[in-house]
């Protein structure tokens, strides 16, 4: 069973979510491309490790007193019809159809959060079309309440997860909204945020 994700409701971001992901799995090779030169180079100067500096008995070694950074959230692919209200998702990439999300801790820096949900008042599949119109209707007239401000004055953005034609003939009629900050990750709720 899947659902659809429409990737912006208002605001054309898309784009920028798009080249964040891009930019960020970009930046990833990058970062494994230099490790694996510096590994070739090290072997090519005939060593099988690179050299570290001497250290002589009579120095105090240091011991690390920085603050930990916490240990990264756990993320769990979630069937796309069991998320509910208050889930925190690392949906930022999900366009389409999609049959699971990914759903991590509100704690976490995390994508977007579900700020409320509704089954369908349509009985019949009514098309693409006429479910985006609904879904935008309803998570508009809940984004106010959730974040505490007006849609237009907000600095942040909803978007929605809607069933397809089959999920809908299947009787998983049910629509969320999410808000999200454009261009970025959150960390907590965002409910009664009021920018």
């Amino acid at each position: 069973m899947s659902i659809r994700f429409a990737p912006t409701a208002k605001r054309a971001v898309a784009g920028l979510a798009i080249a964040g992901a891009a930019v960020t799995a970009s930046g990833c090779g990058a970062i494994l491309a230099n490790l694996q030169e510096a590994a070739q180079r090290a072997e090519d100067q005939g060593g099988d490790s690179v050299p570290s500096e001497p250290t002589t008995p009579d120095e105090p070694v240091e011991e690390d007193t920085s603050p930990e950074s916490p240990p990264p959230a756990e993320e769990e692919d979630v069937a796309a019809f069991d998320i509910s209200v208050g889930d925190c998702l690392n949906d930022e990439s999900i366009q389409g159809e999609v049959s699971e999300v990914p759903v991590t801790d509100c704690s976490a820096p995390h994508d977007s959060e579900v700020y409320a949900s509704t089954i369908s008042a349509e009985t019949e599949w009514p098309g693409d079309q006429a479910m985006t119109d609904e879904a935008d209707e309803f998570c508009l007239g809940e984004f106010e309440t959730f974040v505490g401000v007006p849609y237009e004055q907000s600095a942040y953005d909803f978007s929605y997860y809607t069933p397809t034609r089959t999920a809908f003939e299947q009787f998983d009629r049910e629509i969320y909204c999410v808000v999200y900050s454009p261009g970025e990750q959150t960390t907590g709720t965002l409910s009664g945020a009021a920018s």
